[in-house]
């Protein structure tokens, strides 16, 4: 019987032939990430003794992903502290304000590749398998692996979903991943599993469309997303890679503990209903509950694409928000707004009146702008939506696609974005 993709990477990181899901094993890793280090740096010093990391060149930080500018004192001193953590300890590479969200830049900055090992203090690091890397989560061990370059994992079984077709009209990659969690997989079909997304559609959806699905891996339960590597893959890392790497597949042979075929194009508009990402309704099922909405949002670490503020753009195109809304635009980086200014999506964005931030995570979590009133409801394209991440516990947060969230900020409610295609 053979091996899985992630079998044989978590074989290949711990020096051993081949290793087997429930295995214990400790292996080296390619890149540790952090995008909150003032929570877990301040070890480093009561360790003492400690003069650098494990590997200057494998540790990145991005201290703009949740703090666009600092909101508060604390954040701003937190932000003081890190930076001179980061010229103390020998760290080479730090995405400060204004870079953008941390968990696209180390795609795009080329820190994941494929058929390399990957972890960071956050559970959205599943996203690095959509390059073929294997991405997973730390909570306190975040520091051993800064001194180390290494940490411990449970191999996982892989589960398989075989996505084939088209998506229709209206229909992207969000609403697909929003079907999955829902109707197919679940919030906890993939607990402690690897998910393995495959077929003809998944092969055809740009890395940025890709992204979405690693990333949502966490929402059901995976420990990691992965996508094989393909032409796309190799075409987008090549020039970004900073190590050699070498390509891992799956073997002909190996066994997934689970599948699950979907034809996507009979999936419809999906909307994340609160308070939990995978508590899924079609749009055109939450459109009869006529909800009003205050904040529109277009942006988040699975919505800050420039083909994501292309499929906005669609919508938008020859109409105007309501005067209840406002519109919220955030790329996910700053390689994503420059390719906006050049194709006039800022431009485009300013002329209807939406509100334009400089790259970070957005009001996916309140930590700089974007905060919600109290009672206040609003639609967006980010990852999470339980109760009390976008202000009290009163606030109402729906995830949905770019299409849905554009159209719903035309109209002052969710509606279906079919009606504007």
């Amino acid at each position: 019987m053979g091996h899985t993709a992630s079998e044989k990477i978590l074989a290949k990181h711990a020096g051993v032939k081949e290793v087997f899901p429930g295995e214990i094993v400790t292996c080296d890793v390619d890149l540790v990430f952090g995008h909150s280090p003032w929570i877990n740096m301040p070890v480093l010093d009561e360790v003492g003794g400690v003069k650098r990391v494990f590997d200057g060149e494998k540790v990145a930080l991005a201290l703009g992903h949740h703090v666009c500018l600092p909101s508060d004192e604390r954040y701003a001193q937190d932000l003081v502290i890190t930076r001179d953590f980061v010229k103390k300890y020998g760290i080479h590479y730090n995405y400060d304000m204004g870079t953008g969200n941390g968990h696209i830049i180390m795609v795009e900055r080329g820190h994941v590749f494929p058929g390399g090992l990957f972890v960071g203090g956050d559970s959205h690091c599943t996203m690095y398998g959509c390059v073929g890397g294997f991405g997973s989560a730390l909570a306190y061990e975040y520091p051993e692996a800064l001194l180390s370059g290494k940490s411990w994992f449970k191999v996982p079984r892989t589960v398989r979903v075989t996505m084939e077709g088209d998506t229709a009209k209206g229909v992207c990659a969000r609403d697909v991943v929003q079907y999955l969690m829902g109707d197919v997989v679940g919030s906890d079909g993939a607990l402690w599993r690897t998910i393995d997304f495959s077929g003809s559609y998944t092969h055809r959806i740009s890395v940025y469309q890709r992204m979405i699905f690693t990333l949502m891996a966490a929402e059901m339960g995976a420990v990691t997303g992965y996508i094989e590597p393909d032409e796309i893959t190799l075409d987008f890392v090549r020039n970004r890679a900073k190590f050699p790497y070498e390509v891992v597949l799956n073997d002909p042979d190996c066994e997934y503990e689970r599948q699950w075929d979907v034809d996507v194009s009979k999936i419809e508009p999906m909307i994340g209903y609160p308070p939990r990402p995978s508590n899924s309704k079609t749009v055109s099922e939450v459109e009869a509950e006529d909800i009003r909405i205050n904040q529109a949002f277009l942006g988040g670490c699975t919505g800050s694409s420039v083909e994501d503020f292309r499929m906005a753009a669609e919508t938008l195109k020859g109409r105007s928000i309501h005067p209840d809304v406002r519109l919220l635009v955030v790329p996910g980086t700053r390689e994503i707004m420059t390719e906006m200014r050049k194709e006039g999506l800022m431009e485009f964005f300013e002329d209807i009146g939406a509100i334009i931030t400089p790259p970070y995570c957005g009001p996916c979590q309140m930590v700089c702008m974007g905060h919600m009133g109290d009672g206040e409801v609003m639609i967006g394209t980010h990852p999470r939506n339980q109760a009390g991440r976008a202000g009290t516990a009163n606030v109402l947060t729906y995830l949905a696609s770019p299409y849905t969230v554009a159209a719903s900020a035309v109209a002052g409610k969710i509606v279906d974005p079919r009606r504007f295609l």
